[in-house]
């Protein structure tokens, strides 16, 4: 029985480089929006963002804001153009008086420093120290991750929740225990009200992991699996059942992925230079052919509520879908070669530049990434020679993968897989180091334990040990009289 517990030397030496490189990588991304984007206009999905956070400070609900000239802004009805959780984050700090523009956009900052926190734990819960020191340090630098932040955009509290979200299926896969199945279906929940396509972290990466958990009998599985499932629907509930009485239709998390189909889909995104792209002429020209009006500053709206006009452009892209199906294979690795940057990279980095990026960070990102797939590559074969599972890192490949064909190839989509390639890369650049310093290619994973393995505690206390790595060093601390542990079974 262990009756007292110190700090490791080698944890505290963890927390305190982790936590300089997280104000290392605050610095990185208060510097380029202090230089760059200080002065910056509020448009676009920041515009949405900052002016629904105040007004949710105010009393006035999720209110659509739109630009009424001459720098007023106006309220036209009840929203469910974005899920909510990133205006809510931005309300909170709004209602203790930083509602100004550049005050969100230090809060968001502050999103950003998180996830290089949250980043470097989540690699060394994967393959130990080092690899969660690179991690962090790559989550730093890396563009990006850090060009969001600026720009005020939901992609920033997304990242962090995705790193959240690895960080929890790992500590799942090394204990399989209900409550940390909970924790993961709780921020998956979250993460789903920043984007969308997020809850489908959890059929896609924790439903196999929880599945493949051989410590457990089959019964308590499912157990974890109904558990995760039912925390994360209740976390959604609230947002949800407002959408689906609000309106004249039902909605569920959003109703924006309908505009964003009708302006993925028509002739100049289907053909020419803006294949596998979007474009605002998409939208307009729809609401021109059915007699509308149309923004000189925007696509401008078709009548009804937020429901109504997401059937209205649900419809217009679907029949543009059906009459060209011939044509949507092409459209399809058009969209996927943008994503993955194997199609016109240098033409999406003018596309970039519109959703906000200014032509250096574009340029960076780009370059970032291509160093960073050729070492996550090398993180793959790692993970996988060391038995350690994948599908936590991968499932946010197919999800941005999914999420591309069916809208179009846009570098913030990417968004959640770029966690992946951080971790991954990490992996692979540890891997590199250990072979200049002549020492074994692996980790500090391995499997967890089998069954007959739990300690005392039963389910909730068992925890898998890998391969030089002591009991309780996933929580920081080391009995004072560590056990001796042997090598994972090769069984």
């Amino acid at each position: 029985m262990v009756t007292s517990a110190r700090v490791a030397p080698g944890t505290r030496r963890f927390y305190l480089l982790l936590s300089l490189i997280t104000l290392g990588g605050l610095a990185v991304r208060f510097l380029y929006a202090w230089r760059y984007k200080w002065d910056q206009g509020v448009w676009g999905d920041a515009f949405f963002y900052h002016y629904q956070a105040n007004g949710l400070a105010e009393g006035e609900g999720f209110m659509r804001w739109i630009p009424a000239g001459e720098g007023q802004v106006k309220i036209e009805g009840a929203s469910a153009d974005h899920p909510p959780l990133f205006p809510l984050y931005l309300a909170a700090w709004s209602l203790v008086g930083l509602d100004t523009f550049r005050q969100h956009m230090v809060a968001s900052i502050l999103l950003g420093a998180a996830t290089v926190f949250v980043v470097g734990l989540a690699g060394r819960t994967i393959a130990g120290d080092r690899v969660g020191l690179v991690a962090a340090g790559i989550a730093a630098v890396y563009a990006n991750l850090w060009v969001h932040d600026a720009l005020v955009m939901s992609e920033t509290i997304t990242i962090l929740l995705v790193a959240v979200m690895v960080l929890l299926a790992y500590r799942f896969w090394r204990a399989p225990t209900l409550g940390n199945g909970a924790w993961l279906g709780l921020v998956s929940g979250l993460g789903a009200l920043t984007r969308a396509e997020v809850v489908l972290y959890l059929p896609l990466a924790f439903v196999p992991l929880a599945l493949l958990a051989r410590s457990l009998d089959l019964r308590r599985r499912i157990r974890i699996i109904v558990v995760a499932g039912l925390t994360a629907g209740l976390v959604m509930a609230p947002w949800v059942l407002r959408n689906m009485t609000a309106f004249e239709h039902r909605l569920f998390l959003s109703g924006g992925a309908e505009i964003t189909l009708a302006s993925a889909n028509c002739d100049i995104t289907y053909y020419g230079e803006l294949l596998g792209w979007w474009s605002p002429h998409c939208v307009q020209d729809a609401l021109r052919e059915d007699g509308l009006h149309v923004d000189q500053g925007g696509p401008g709206f078709p009548p009804g509520d937020a429901s109504e006009q997401a059937r209205y452009w649900r419809e217009k892209a679907f029949g543009y879908i059906g009459d060209h199906t011939g044509r949507l294979p092409v459209v399809a690795m058009a969209r996927l070669g943008r994503v993955w940057e194997l199609y016109h990279p240098g033409q999406k980095v003018d596309f970039d530049m519109i959703e906000g990026r200014t032509r250096g960070a574009a340029q960076l990102a780009l370059a970032q990434y291509y160093l960073l797939v050729g070492f996550a590559v090398a993180g793959v074969v790692v993970l996988r020679r060391n038995r350690i599972p994948l599908l936590p890192l991968l499932s946010l490949v197919a999800i941005v993968s999914l999420t591309v064909l069916i809208a179009f190839g846009n570098t913030r989509y990417r968004a959640p897989a770029e966690i992946a390639i951080v971790l991954l890369a990490a992996v692979g650049v540890d891997a590199l180091v250990r072979r200049a310093r002549g020492e074994p290619v692996v980790t500090t994973g391995g499997r967890p334990e089998e069954p007959g393995d739990e300690g005392p505690g039963g389910e909730e206390e068992q925890i898998g040990v890998g391969a030089g790595v002591r009991p309780g060093r996933l929580a920081g601390v080391v009995p004072d009289e560590p056990e001796r542990i042997g090598p994972p079974s090769s069984g």
